[in-house]
């Protein structure tokens, strides 16, 4: 699985308050897990919020993740916990809501498998640079939007790489 995202450090975290944020939705991100390092337990994607009810709706998005949680930085015992988080703990992948390259471009692998998802699920006549396409995170899932320039369609990044 491609997995685009930042990991979530001590700089991230004190970038994010610095801008405002005070809330944080951590979720489980299995993506992140390195599958090729046993040493990982487990990898976590943290959302950034500055509103309460936002992180809310992305709580209840993932309501049915068993590792979910809430920080509040204002929190005492939440915050240190986020410190610990950040600092990458061993047998932990944490990342963070971001792109770690400016701009995602699809490999050629995806840029095949992207081609055949809009064979298979749409009418478009597919020609080479046609089709844009843009990575985007919604409530912790990677997804892509792809414009024929009449037509935009949102589809998750994982249905294309099941092609």
């Amino acid at each position: 699985m491609h997995n685009p995202l930042a990991l979530f450090t001590t700089e991230v975290l004190n970038a994010l308050l610095t801008h405002g944020f005070t809330i944080f939705v951590r979720q489980s991100y299995p993506r992140g897990k390195d599958h090729f390092d046993s040493n990982i337990k487990e990898a976590f994607l943290f959302t950034p919020y500055k509103d309460i009810g936002e992180a809310n709706q992305h709580f209840q998005y993932i309501r049915y993740d068993v590792r979910k949680y809430v920080y509040q930085v204002q929190r005492v015992e939440e915050f240190e916990r986020l410190k610990i988080a950040a600092a990458q703990p061993e047998g932990y992948k944490n990342y963070v809501d971001k792109l770690a390259a400016k701009q995602w471009r699809p490999s050629a692998q995806m840029g095949t498998k992207i081609g055949n998802y809009v064979r298979a699920h749409t009418k478009w006549k597919a020609r080479e640079g046609s089709i844009s396409v843009n990575l985007f995170l919604h409530y912790g899932e990677l997804m892509l939007r792809l414009s024929n320039g009449a037509e935009e369609i949102k589809v998750k990044l994982s249905d294309v790489e099941r092609l």
